[in-house]
């Protein structure tokens, strides 16, 4: 007898000893959703690491976690008019919602069926239900009971559990009932790979991409076993991506080794959700360089994540063999980005023709900018460097007639439409001018002469000198009515004088000159009612550079 109580003491103590170590074995709460075989809490994972609760989900417990799936949040997004990047950049508003679908202890699916009403972590409560075998809480369906955790257990349910105190001001109408089933989710049906989930988005985001891809010839690339991370760029990305580098879809369809260069810079080896990423991680690409160094909540882009200072729109779309985020721009790769940002250069538009009229300003046939009236300099604007079509027409008109031009980089170049319409005289001209960093206390006069029927002039400052014999462009050979100056801080009495002559003045001014500022003058409307036109414009302002 005492031999057999031995035997009996034995096994009990070794099993004593053994159940905490298979306890411990289980994951916890976050790397149970984390290793869901189906991927089917990419969503609620972000929202959890957005929030700050992994450490508290990943703590003693026990809790129970009611599980919206990822077509629970999109469809619950979807009817409340809100994307994941509203919600994600919010966590006070996450948190709530978060730990409403949080329960302080273990509950199991035996324990619930009596329809009980249990208070959640986040402090309201909600209400189980099990009528004609459908299984709920809070009127949605509970699809796959009792995952076990090491620190309790995880429900799994086909909508976002909403706490009353906030649904209110959640707008929108109510989330539209899943059809609830009595059984467990069956299998799960094979996923598309990623150029067949681009394909099919509703909205179309991804026929440029998919065009790029095709033209590069990276199709059976993208559908390979992978997995793969793609960041996609939608449609207006392209086109904002086009217009900044200055080429057009059919100029880069057809470079295929530029095209190629950019699009695997898109694509990093390996299967990363936002959850992964958003600690500010970086990730080796197909291309070489790495992206995602500022994977961050982005500061001035309204809260959003942002991937190279790209905002990120739309999160953990999984595809078949890897998954895609929808991004609101191109990335370039560095050596390309660099070769972009060298080859900038900066316009601006000086209407300064007396009789012609509001105009519309066209750059390579797309509207710049319309309504210009006389009188007025535009601000200026950075563009890619290179030859110009530009056209200034009456406002309304098309651009028939262009006028092309070489825009080199880093020049900084006002385009003036000058002369009278009356005497067929209405012409442009270009006019180069000086930004670089001036010198402390110093500021820039650049004058030009754009007074039809005047002769050559010279500009008197405080009745000295300033710029002498300044003509009217294409009257007085290679002259093109431009002249610059530096000057001190001070303030000048300007006047503009037939050259060789001190009185009488055909245009007078009070210039106080200010360091670190260029102005521009332009003398200009007609002989019988001249104007002196002054545009201040600071320098570093402008440049980004210390004046």
């Amino acid at each position: 007898m005492r031999k057999v109580l031995s035997v009996v003491l034995l096994i009990a103590v070794l099993a004593l000893s053994v159940l905490p170590v298979f306890a411990q074995e289980r994951p916890s709460i976050p790397e149970l959703l984390t290793n869901d075989d189906q991927g089917r809490f990419t969503t609620l994972l972000a929202a959890v690491e957005a929030a700050g609760l992994v450490e508290t989900l990943s703590g003693e417990g026990p809790f129970t976690v009611l599980a919206p799936t990822n077509d629970a949040f999109a469809a619950a997004l979807e009817s409340m008019g809100l994307t994941p990047m509203d919600v994600l950049s919010n966590p006070e508003l996450l948190a709530s919602i978060l730990t409403y679908h949080v329960l302080p202890g273990q509950y199991f699916f035996r324990t619930l069926t009596d329809g009980p009403t249990i208070a959640t972590v986040q402090g309201e409560e909600v209400e189980f239900d099990l009528t004609d075998g459908v299984f709920t809480v809070n009127g949605i369906n509970i699809s796959d009971v009792d995952n076990l955790a090491s620190n309790g257990i995880v429900q799994v349910i086909d909508g976002v559990l909403i706490p009353p105190s906030i649904a209110a001001t959640l707008v929108p109408a109510e989330q539209p009932a899943a059809e609830p089933t009595a059984a467990p989710a069956g299998q799960a049906e094979t996923r598309p790979n990623l150029p067949e989930a681009l394909a099919a988005d509703p909205n179309g985001r991804f026929t440029t991409l998919l065009a790029a891809v095709e033209a590069a010839g990276l199709v059976d690339a993208l559908n390979g076993e992978g997995p793969f991370t793609v960041f996609a760029p939608t449609n207006a990305a392209f086109d904002e991506a086009l217009a900044y580098l200055g080429i057009d879809a059919e100029d880069l369809l057809e470079d295929t080794e530029l095209l190629t260069r950019i699009l695997v810079y898109h694509v990093a080896p390996g299967r990363f959700f936002l959850r992964n990423l958003i600690g500010g991680a970086s990730l080796p690409t197909l291309q070489g360089d790495s992206i995602g160094d500022q994977l961050t909540l982005g500061e001035g882009q309204g809260g959003a994540f942002v991937v190279n200072g790209i905002r990120i729109s739309d999160v953990d779309n999984v595809a078949g063999n890897g998954v895609f985020f929808a991004i609101d721009g191109v990335l370039l790769p560095p050596s390309i980005a660099a070769e972009a940002a060298a080859n900038r250069a900066h316009i601006r538009v000086a209407h300064l023709s007396a009789d012609a009229g509001a105009v519309d300003v066209y750059v390579n046939d797309a509207l710049l900018l319309e309504g210009v009236t006389f009188g007025t300099v535009g601000d200026w604007l950075e563009v890619p460097a290179g030859a110009k079509n530009i056209a200034v027409v009456p406002t309304g008109e098309s651009p028939e007639n262009s006028n092309l031009k070489r825009i080199e980089a880093g020049s900084w170049v006002t385009i003036a439409a000058i002369g009278l319409v009356t005497n067929d005289t209405l012409s442009l001209e270009y006019l180069v001018e000086d930004y670089s960093p001036l010198a402390e206390g110093r500021a820039r006069v650049t004058v030009f002469h754009a007074l039809p029927g005047a002769p050559a002039v010279d500009i008197l400052a405080n009745g000295s000198p300033l710029i002498i014999g300044l003509a009217y462009p294409g009257t007085f050979g290679d002259n093109d009515g431009l002249d610059t100056r530096e000057v001190g801080n001070a303030t000048f009495a300007l006047q503009v004088v037939v050259s060789g002559t001190t009185e009488p003045a055909l245009l007078s001014a009070t210039l106080g000159a200010q360091p670190g500022i260029n102005y521009f003058i332009a003398a200009t409307g007609t002989l019988e009612f001249p104007s002196l036109v002054i545009i201040p414009t600071n320098v570093a302002e402008v440049t980004g550079a210390a004046s």
